[in-house]
């Protein structure tokens, strides 16, 4: 029952985050935040809670998978960085804005007055909840599917900004968990200034070439064409068993 002191709210939807809840009491409990309770809503506040921290154990673990399938040579300092990122509170609130959680959230009237469905502590604790009752209710697939879908952003926003290697590197085996092979095509030119000329296959596909004055260059060239070229809309890359189009 609503007291004096939370504000109106939608009614509780019956799905969310793409899982349709058969107990819609969790729910309804994950998004009650403990501001809108009072005294006698102890156990309503210890409920939020509960799933809260359910939700953050859950939610790492799901994060901390895709990661490891996703990247299969990052090292644990690089998947422990990366994965700090994906559950950090400024991460969280990011997710539960996407999947339209702050207009559900039930909210002290104070809150309410003071912007709290757009405060980071309220939304990312809120998402951590849901995903709590989520796994309770069964959804474990599509927390696995959440998780995914969220390190593959975070991924693939990152490859502009990476050395051309390993942005390519990251694109191939994020979808096709396939690396990269450099294979030299010709060395020309007089001993004292080559030029080095190198072809990169992806699976079954010669997909960029590079040259440079060694072959490290050359490599970097080449990767930087492929990425060049994969942004087309009419890229694609092979392998026995898969093929992606861009």
């Amino acid at each position: 029952m609503m007291t004096s002191s939370q504000a109106a709210t939608p009614s509780t939807p019956l799905a969310l985050c793409g899982h349709r809840f058969r107990d819609s009491t969790l729910l309804e409990a994950a998004l009650t935040h403990p501001s809108s309770t009072d005294p006698s809503q102890a156990d309503v506040r210890l409920r939020y809670q509960r799933l809260e921290f359910l939700g953050d154990a859950v939610w790492s673990l799901y994060v901390s998978d895709a990661l490891v399938s996703l990247l299969p040579t990052a090292s644990e300092g690089e998947l422990t960085q990366r994965r700090a990122g994906l559950v950090s509170a400024t991460a969280l609130a990011d997710m539960a804005q996407l999947h339209g959680l702050a207009p559900l959230l039930v909210l002290s009237k104070g809150e309410e007055l003071t912007g709290g469905r757009l405060k980071i502590r309220i939304l990312s604790s809120s998402f951590e909840a849901v995903i709590g009752a989520i796994y309770l209710d069964g959804g474990i697939e599509v927390i696995r599917y959440l998780a995914r879908e969220a390190c593959v952003n975070t991924l693939e926003g990152e490859q502009p900004t990476l050395d051309p290697k390993t942005a390519l590197q990251q694109l191939a085996q994020l979808h096709l968990r396939l690396t990269p092979r450099y294979r030299l095509v010709r060395r020309s030119g007089p001993p004292h200034a080559p030029t080095f000329e190198v072809e990169v296959v992806v699976g079954r596909s010669p997909i960029a070439k590079g040259k440079g004055q060694n072959r490290q260059e050359a490599e970097r060239e080449a990767a930087r064409n492929a990425l060049r070229l994969l942004r087309e809309p009419s890229a694609t890359i092979s392998s026995s068993n898969n093929e992606i189009h861009y």
